[in-house]
């Protein structure tokens, strides 16, 4: 926050360089004082509003590794929608998963002021858990050798945790069933081969009621959520 998406660019700064490194470096700075920096918005789906916007358009696309589905142009706005869809031979819309970046201009450039999630990822990747990464953004651990930044999830409220119903509800029908779980498998709506795949891993407990666990990959990222050890992590792929 993303939303998620703004997390997952926490874990590049050491393999940037440049100007580019100095704007993610003050984005994540941002995270140290969030409430006066973000605004989170909880309607349909989740809304991140940047007050102090510094990441540029040209920063979000090489950050996320693609060229969004499309994009909407305006003499001082502009939208790019990256949509996952489930990588399903037909009504692969249906469940689709769009997420929108807001960007608008300050001194001749596009820069990112707000990002939202859709109704159909916060079914699984709820508000509460993506508050609760945030909250911890500022104080994460950074694992260099794993490229990955790990964060407590020990005060989320059981009430945030996905429920089975909500997921499948939102998602459809899984890809795939497993004896402790459900696999989803997303394609980027338009991209090429060279994308990278995205999908979703729930685990559930013996009695298949409860979720204990979420995976959800989006192109280069992966947020990893344990519920039962009170963990969670987020993973770059380069």
């Amino acid at each position: 926050m993303n939303t998620l998406r703004w997390i997952f660019l926490l874990i590049l700064m050491t393999h940037l360089s440049g100007c580019l490194l100095n704007r993610v470096y003050a984005f994540k700075e941002q995270f140290c004082d969030y409430q006066r920096n973000f605004t989170f918005e909880i309607s349909d789906g989740v809304t991140m509003q940047m007050h102090h916007p510094v990441l540029r358009d040209d920063d979000v696309i090489w950050l996320l590794g693609a060229q969004p589905t499309f994009r909407k142009e305006a003499p001082e706005k502009l939208e790019m929608v990256y949509v996952v869809e489930k990588d399903v031979a037909e009504n692969a819309r249906e469940y689709s998963i769009p997420l929108r970046l807001v960007f608008r201009q300050e001194n001749g450039h596009m820069l990112l002021s707000a990002g939202i999630i859709d109704r159909n990822l916060s079914a699984m990747i709820t508000p509460g858990l993506i508050g609760e990464t945030v909250a911890h953004a500022c104080t994460a651990q950074t694992r260099m050798v794993s490229r990955s930044v790990h964060f407590d999830l020990h005060d989320l409220d059981p009430a945030d945790i996905p429920t089975p119903e909500e997921i499948i509800d939102a998602l459809g029908a899984p890809n795939r069933k497993m004896p402790d779980g459900m696999l989803y498998r997303f394609r980027l709506q338009g991209g090429g081969s060279e994308v990278e795949k995205s999908f979703a891993r729930i685990w559930l407990d013996s009695t298949g009621e409860s979720v204990e666990r979420v995976q959800f990959r989006y192109l280069i990222y992966q947020l990893d959520a344990d519920f039962i050890s009170g963990e969670g992590s987020i993973r770059i792929f380069l």
